[in-house]
């Protein structure tokens, strides 16, 4: 796991970059020669934020992760993109001429630029003029941009915070990380994340909103502590009662940290929640001008500071903690841990897949689905999935996104039994699921959306609208889920036990029972049709009476 060492961890303003490559040039220590072998494999990330530019430069050096450059650059494309709606030309220069400067620094240390990897999150993803802005640093710079959707941001951070946090923390805690223009809440429970809500507020895009109040409000607070309420209250009813811990990561949390003289241990703070508290009282009534004066702090971090403060007040409200556990962790740091020590990370990923498959199973609870129809259809996808490997081309991702739609696919019976697969569409989009993205969070709703009647077809605009990977692969994962839905047609679990054997021509299921099974067979012969043409080949079922 990473640590980051004080005396290695020197985060500094290259405000002047003529300047600071030269000073960069100058402290560049000298290596010696060694052998491939021996040489520290280097990996670097360029993190384009919404206040600021990243360049973190990191060695995987026998085994151990060690820091050798954090470089950061203030600029905020994220004011541009919340107020405006899409960022200067002027900002995407200034942005190209940073990046310039930070690959200066990768080349001294030797960094291959198949090593580096340039991210950008809220600003860019939501800057209409997108496109034109990634096009304009690949022109200029030769860097192919990666956009990390909103949820793929607090996954990485997740993924990493709880494979380092201790197994009491891991009991019973709400895990925050909190961006410029988003804030993404869990809630471990055993070692596990049953419970995921993001809300589209930061910290930037708050203070952009409420500018004009905040120069003739005498008491801003109250304003966004009430903004912030009417977003938070439904946790009331969604979260355990009585959670214990608190941890807290996220662009601001360090300097507040600071700020609270926290004790610091690795890259773990620990804010009591005195000193938090006696922090947001001195600075709810002060102005922008005053907090940057006082604290000595530049303007660009005083703007944003009270209503980071008032994020972590209202959701420390949530908790029975009187410590916030702060990870000095951002995306950049689960990024270039990721690149440096590949296997560790997919070990990290593998584990944290299970809280996917709990999160939709308190999902499918909380919509009134029937359990014992819902795990029967789940065991019999994931039989037929694995069965059909050779022909299908897919993999353990793939078999994830049908598992999670077999658990769902009847969740919209909720709101209505009548064409309730397009009702399972709809919840199932606008829920956070542990572990999915956005695009996965669509395929999966689509799978639950043609599980039964729909087929997916170019006249569905949802499924029009995917590229052409993603078309095939809900038709296949939707093919799948067809007949293994129609298996339990009745929803009485006849079965009691499925056997499938793949030949070149067909897939042939076996089923195991007793019981009248005319139904499951009309349902199947129906659904067939469609697993036939998607896959080329013919499905048929067998009875196997039980002895």
């Amino acid at each position: 796991m990473p640590k980051k060492e004080k005396s290695k961890d020197r985060a500094r303003s290259a405000k002047d970059t003529g300047a600071a490559k030269e000073a960069k040039a100058a402290k560049t220590p000298r290596r010696e020669k060694s052998s491939p072998k021996d040489r520290p494999r280097t990996a670097a990330v360029i993190d384009i934020g919404s206040n600021e530019l990243r360049l973190k430069i990191a060695e995987n050096a026998r085994g151990k992760f060690k820091y050798i450059e954090n470089l950061t650059y203030p600029l905020s494309l994220g004011r541009d993109t919340f107020d405006t709606g899409k960022i200067s030309f002027e900002k995407v220069e200034k942005t190209c001429a940073i990046i310039k400067n930070f690959l200066a620094a990768t080349e001294e240390y030797g960094v291959g630029t198949e090593d580096v990897r340039v991210i950008a999150t809220t600003a860019v993803r939501e800057a209409v003029n997108s496109e034109y802005i990634l096009d304009q640093i690949k022109i200029k710079t030769g860097l192919d941009i990666r956009v990390i959707d909103d949820m793929d941001e607090k996954l990485y951070i997740y993924k990493l915070v709880s494979s380092m946090i201790d197994e009491e923390l891991k009991q019973s805690a709400m895990m925050v990380y909190i961006g410029s223009g988003n804030i993404g809440m869990s809630v471990l429970e055993n070692g596990r994340i049953p419970f995921l809500q993001n809300v589209k507020i930061g910290s930037l895009r708050i203070s952009e909103m409420f500018e004009d109040i905040q120069e003739y409000s005498g008491e801003f607070y109250v304003v966004l502590e009430e903004y912030l309420n009417s977003f938070t209250d439904i946790l009331e009813g969604e979260l355990p009662r009585h959670i214990k811990n608190f941890i807290v990561s996220g662009n601001e949390i360090a300097m507040v940290a600071e700020l609270a003289q926290a004790e610091k241990n690795g890259v773990f703070y620990a804010i009591t929640k005195e000193k938090f508290t006696a922090l947001y009282g001195d600075l709810k009534n002060k102005t922008t001008d005053r907090i940057s004066a006082e604290y000595r702090l530049p303007m660009e971090k005083a703007e944003v500071l009270l209503p980071a403060m008032c994020i972590y007040s209202n959701l420390l409200r949530f908790t029975q903690t009187d410590v916030i556990i702060s990870p000095q962790i951002l995306l950049s740091d689960a990024i270039v841990y990721e690149m440096l020590f590949p296997d560790e990370f997919a070990a990290i990923n593998k584990e944290f897949n299970k809280n996917t498959v709990l999160s939709a199973r308190a999902l499918a609870k909380k919509y009134g689905v029937i359990e014992g129809h819902s795990r029967k259809v789940e065991d019999f996808a994931l039989t037929i999935f694995d069965k059909m490997k050779k022909i299908h081309g897919m993999g353990a991702r793939e078999k994830l996104l049908l598992q999670v739609a077999a658990v769902l696919h009847d969740i919209g019976k909720f709101v209505n039994l009548r064409n309730h697969y397009q009702h399972s569409y709809y919840i199932a989009r606008g829920s956070d699921i542990v572990g999915l993205n956005q695009r996965e969070s669509e395929i999966v709703a689509l799978i639950c959306g043609y599980h039964s009647r729909l087929t997916p077809t170019l006249e569905d605009e949802n499924y029009r609208k995917l590229g052409s990977f993603d078309r095939v692969l809900v038709s296949k994962l939707s093919a799948i889920l067809r007949i293994s839905d129609s298996l339990d047609r009745s929803h009485t679990q006849k079965l009691d036990g499925l056997d499938a054997k793949l030949t070149e021509t067909e897939l042939i299921l076996t089923m195991t029972t007793d019981k009248n099974t005319d139904l499951e067979n009309w349902a199947f012969n129906e659904r067939a049709v469609f697993f036939e043409e998607v896959f080329g080949i013919k499905a048929s079922i067998r009875k196997k009476k039980v002895m």
